[in-house]
């Protein structure tokens, strides 16, 4: 127990307000007020206003993980210790610490299984020219089937292991000596894990694995897009200005969850403790879905043009056609004649 402690390299306490179990609640449950309508607003456009041509982008709604972070299970972890407690919904109508600990590793796996989704779906469109669906192809279906299936049950052997509660506080408490006694009082505290070997290396080895079938997904397509192999002027500028389009609204939300989660690697490498940056962390990643459906309503055309026909721009834009302004020298003419 002592020993481990010595290992800490820093473990830091300010006693400021982004440190207290309060911060990410009083930010992220007021999100979640703003991204309900947002979420609500891309999931209509998505399901009842998507073209043909864009039925393979219906997934990248991308809201569980963020509300999941905001309102239903807000997350107060004591990195790189596997210890904290939860703040939400979920909490107040008792479902175990444990579990909504599980709930979020799985969705950020998740998360990492639709964007290894896309990537697929788009080699299979572009470069093989099937763009079948999954259910219509047992390979494909196996192949990004067994990956979902695999990020509900790769953190299981952890979840059905927690170590004995009291021992757990003790060697927390040891492996983090500046950390306030109240903290550990807290009523749902919960130690996930005592060694966190098996932790890192099950989380450590997922990352590394989705992040390079990813990557030699994308590698192929721009390779084949970049190639002068014989095909339609016009299909192959549609196939490039689609793949930019849905690159981007991968990318940027992508790196809100990079960032946060390379933070969180380098805490746990460097046995580095701060609880400022933990919390700010989890808030940042919370805004992920938020940022996807966004980017997803405004870097696509078809999706752009609905939003603002919804808002009436249309009809403003309309009846400025029809009143158009006619400057004869010093007489101005106004017809309300239809363009």
């Amino acid at each position: 127990m002592c020993t481990k402690s010595l290992f800490l390299r820093m473990c830091i306490w300010r006693n400021s307000t982004y440190e207290q179990e309060t911060f990410a609640p009083s930010i992220l449950h007021k999100l979640a007020v703003i991204e309900v309508p947002i979420h609500s607003l891309a999931g209509y456009v998505v399901l009842f206003k998507t073209p043909s041509r864009m039925e393979s982008v219906k997934w990248m709604i991308g809201a569980y993980l963020d509300l999941f972070l905001s309102a239903l299970s807000t997350q107060f972890f004591l990195l790189p210790a596997a210890a904290g407690h939860s703040q939400g919904l979920y909490t107040f109508i008792g479902i175990p610490v444990k579990w909504q600990a599980y709930m979020f590793i799985s969705a950020i796996c998740l998360a990492g299984v639709s964007i290894l989704g896309f990537f697929e779906s788009r080699f299979n469109a572009v470069v093989r020219g099937r763009g079948m669906s999954i259910l219509k192809s047992k390979r494909r279906l196996i192949y990004i089937g067994g990956h979902y299936i695999y990020a509900f049950v790769f953190i299981l052997p952890i979840t059905f292991t927690p170590p004995d509660q009291t021992s757990g506080k003790f060697y927390v408490r040891a492996m983090l000596p500046c950390v306030p006694q109240e903290i550990f009082d807290h009523p749902d505290f919960f130690v996930y894990a005592i060694d966190i070997t098996l932790l890192t290396w099950i989380i450590g080895v997922s990352s590394v694995v989705i992040s390079s079938e990813c990557l030699y997904f994308f590698t192929r397509i721009v390779i084949f897009l970049s190639s002068t192999k014989a095909k339609s002027q016009k299909t192959y500028k549609l196939q490039l200005h689609f793949f930019i389009a849905l690159t981007i609204q991968i990318s940027i939300p992508l790196l809100v969850v990079i960032c946060p989660i390379g933070y969180i690697v380098f805490a746990f490498v460097a046995s580095h403790f701060d609880q400022a940056l933990n919390n700010i962390a989890l808030n940042f990643m919370a805004m992920h879905g938020l940022i996807s459906s966004a980017v997803m309503l405004t870097i696509h055309r078809p999706y752009r043009e609905v939003i603002l026909k919804m808002f009436c721009y249309t009809c403003f834009y309309e009846k400025l056609q029809r009143r158009s302004v006619h400057t004869e020298g010093t007489v101005v003419v106004v017809s309300n004649h239809r363009i």
